[in-house]
């Protein structure tokens, strides 16, 4: 009797045990789902539905009541290739979207009303699996969306960011506002020689394609538009030169990579503060010396150059620093040799270049060839792929192996232009030039071409003009709201008084009394009527600043105002550069680009 009972313990326990341990190994309940959702409030019954552009829509699952549903979200642009996975959870947000055509969304559930033991040991995520795809409509475009990425190109003392602080405030914010397309603030080193610079520039404009163009190698179609101020505006040309030169010369189908280039305050007709400087440097003896080697070369290239290069994060850029050498390119010698060399539809035609012989002594610094009115220049810097050889000596030749091109120097080349030499200052620097008419065209070796052409570069510009104060001193020093950059174009600018002048070492002092005595009353050194007094920013001449479409010049803008520097410091009164960049990038969508 004491054994039967001990039995029928044991076998109640076991059961006991087996039961427990089933309800450990199952849900507690499993209902059936669905792929039901609600956007904005709305259940979706159609699997096509039209959204409004710029306006975020409210996503929320509907199709079981439980929470332990697993639910993903994800969305394709129309023409992507890939899906998003932008969110994981039940309740989620589709952020706008600006970009006009059929997109899609799709909603998966996995694991309908599934928990191990009261949810103490989590969701059973191996039940039912649901999905649901719709047609998501954008009828119009956001205002600033382009078809390509931007790339900001920045002038001398570049940066992308320094501090928060953008080399173009606060543009590629303003863009994103109406956009989600990529917008790029290039670094690139802050006095380095136009052509070297340029090849960097290829090559950065090389990865955001990588980046942006999934058939980069097989069928590119992907390309980039330039917004270059300054310097930039001629570093994008090189690197327009090198990309075409390299692409066009190859016998693949593949397209250009640069759909547009638009100068802001571009020196294609060089600076009358280059030729004031460099004649300084060259004539005034130990005091042009003093000028060249110390405050420009040392303080301004060297320590100035280096402080850019760290605080932005490309230390490596430093070494590439030589401010002389960016003095040389935009003199008039320099901008001549530079459109000999790499020639752009672009450029206005009719332009004339101010060329004048040092004083009697004076070993001249830079050699122009001018023969019979053609100038000659036999060391035109090509760029050859440093990767070529690498791609060619793979046998396994697919897109994993394949490596992008790299553009380093090459052999020198040779070119030979006609040239048109300028009796004044005032006759230069892009004086005189033919205006371009509507929209213009370039292959990027110069030669003009027609908007279906698959190498085709739209060309496009603009301006500020405005003295060097468009803020500091125009209520006198004391005033609170000052732009402290601006003396900076004070000095920029007071090189204009130089050009033409033939003046010696013993010019110096009056320069500089002129120079304080425009600080401490705020005036426009050109009211001088001396060397060049043509419209400018301080320094560029607007003349000189034409390339392909004018759009026009803006301000009261110097030449930092035109970036939305310093920290937004604009006048009041003047044209707002945020919105002149916007108004220019829905200008490249209307076109297009």
């Amino acid at each position: 009797m004491e054994n039967t009972m001990r039995l029928l313990k044991q076998s109640a326990k076991a059961l006991i045990a087996g039961n427990l341990a089933f309800a450990l190994s199952l849900p507690v309940w499993a209902a059936n789902g669905s792929a039901d959702f609600t956007m904005n409030g709305t259940p979706v019954t159609t699997s096509s539905v039209d959204l409004e552009t710029g306006v975020p829509t409210a996503l929320k699952y509907t199709g079981g009541s439980n929470t332990c549903t697993d639910v993903e979200w994800f969305f394709r642009k129309e023409g992507q290739p890939d899906w998003e996975n932008f969110a994981h959870v039940q309740t989620a947000t589709l952020e706008k979207l600006w970009r006009a055509g059929t997109h899609e969304l799709k909603m998966t559930a996995t694991g309908f009303n599934g928990k191990w033991f009261f949810g103490l040991f989590g969701c059973d995520h191996t039940g039912q699996y649901d999905e649901r795809t719709v047609n998501i409509n954008i009828a119009t475009s956001g205002f600033a969306q382009t078809k390509y990425p931007i790339m900001l190109v920045p002038g001398v003392m570049a940066f992308d960011n320094i501090l928060g602080m953008e080399y173009f405030f606060r543009v590629a914010d303003k863009i994103r506002e109406s956009s989600d397309q990529t917008v790029v603030d290039v670094s690139l080193a802050a006095w380095q020689n136009t052509e070297d610079r340029g090849a960097d520039l290829a090559n950065k404009i090389i990865d955001v394609l990588l980046e942006t163009d999934p058939d980069f190698y097989l069928n590119p179609t992907m390309k980039v538009n330039l917004i270059a101020h300054s310097h930039g505006s001629t570093t994008s040309r090189m690197a327009i030169n090198i990309l075409a030169r390299h692409f066009q010369n190859q016998n693949e189908n593949k397209p250009g990579k640069v759909a547009s280039l638009t100068t802001v305050s571009g020196p294609h007709y060089g600076t009358p503060t280059a030729d004031g400087t460099h004649w300084a440097m060259e004539n005034w003896g130990f005091t042009g010396k003093l000028l060249g080697d110390f405050l420009i070369e040392s303080l301004i290239g060297n320590i100035g150059g280096a402080a850019v290069a760290i605080l932005s994060g490309h230390a490596n850029e430093y070494p590439e620093q030589d401010i002389k050498h960016v003095l040389r390119d935009f003199t008039q010698k320099g901008m001549a040799r530079f459109n000999t060399c790499y020639p752009s539809a672009g450029l206005p035609q009719g332009g004339k270049y101010f060329i004048e012989p040092p004083l009697d002594g004076v070993e001249e610094s830079i050699s122009l060839p001018i023969v019979d009115g053609q100038v000659t220049v036999t060391d035109c810097q090509g760029y050859l792929n440093a990767n070529a050889n690498n791609n060619n000596n793979n046998n396994n030749n697919n897109d994993d192996n394949i490596l992008p091109p790299f553009f380093v120097p090459g052999t020198h080349f040779s070119a030979q232009a006609p040239i048109t030499l300028a009796e004044t200052p005032n006759d230069a620097y892009g004086a005189g030039t033919e205006t371009l008419i509507g929209p213009v065209y370039g292959n990027g070796l110069g030669d003009e071409t027609v908007p279906t052409d698959p190498n085709a570069v739209r060309y496009f510009s603009f301006t500020g003009i405005g003295e060097w104060n468009t803020m500091f001193n125009k209520e006198g020093l004391a005033a609170n709201e000052q732009d402290y950059t601006d003396p900076a174009l004070l000095v920029i600018q007071s090189m204009f008084t130089i050009v033409g002048e033939r003046t010696d070492e013993s010019f110096f002092g009056q320069w500089l009394a002129e120079l304080v005595e425009d600080f401490t009353t705020g005036s426009d050194p050109t009211l001088r009527n001396r060397g060049y007094t043509g419209e400018s920013d301080a320094f560029i001449p607007v003349d000189s600043t034409r390339f392909g479409e004018f759009i026009g010049s803006f301000g009261p803008w110097n030449h930092l105002d035109e970036m939305n520097a310093f920290l937004g410091s604009i006048p009041a009164n003047a044209d707002q550069p945020l919105t002149v960049y916007e108004d220019h990038v829905n200008r490249l969508q209307q076109g297009g680009l």
